[in-house]
């Protein structure tokens, strides 16, 4: 109403409607709500970093099993258990660059080069140290599903 210049008429409407104990309540409302929400994005927050340490506890107790096992073994004269062979977090690199699916990663059996095959109909190249793209091979028409090194390193 004061915007189309009915000043005298919006303050009269705002004393008898106690508009401003309205506007006092909604800006509670609005101060709680924010409140909440800020409680709970820091309560995911927490959740989160809950589940990766749970997650971390986890791996630790099979690598402490697998230690365990290998103790109980060496005692009885057998080889080692092996471990599972997956990597741990933090991950040391995230190779980005395909654009669709990877079907197959290989590590070069002497150089510090991983290839990666994909949906997107091409091999990549990765320097294994640094993480960096070294080369796209494209002469692929379609699903590339297998890719293997010889093992003499041609």
């Amino acid at each position: 109403m004061v915007k189309q210049g009915y000043a005298e008429s919006a303050a009269k409407f705002k004393l008898e409607a106690n508009v401003k104990e309205m506007e006092e309540k909604s800006a509670l409302k609005t101060d709680l709500l924010e409140k909440k929400w800020s409680s709970v994005v820091r309560l995911k927050k927490q959740v989160m970093e809950l589940e990766k340490v749970n997650k971390q506890l986890k791996e630790e107790a099979v690598c402490a099993r697998c230690e365990a096992l290998n103790e109980i073994g060496a005692n009885m004269g057998l080889s080692k258990v092996p471990g599972d062979g997956l990597p741990r977090e933090p991950e040391k690199y995230t190779l980005q660059g395909h654009r669709g699916k990877v079907t197959k990663l290989v590590l070069h059996p002497f150089y510090n080069i991983v290839a990666s095959a994909s949906e997107d109909a091409t091999i990549r190249l990765w320097d294994y140290d640094s993480g960096e793209h070294e080369r796209t091979l494209k002469s692929h028409t379609g699903i590339v599903n297998f890719l293997a090194f010889n093992p003499n390193g041609k």
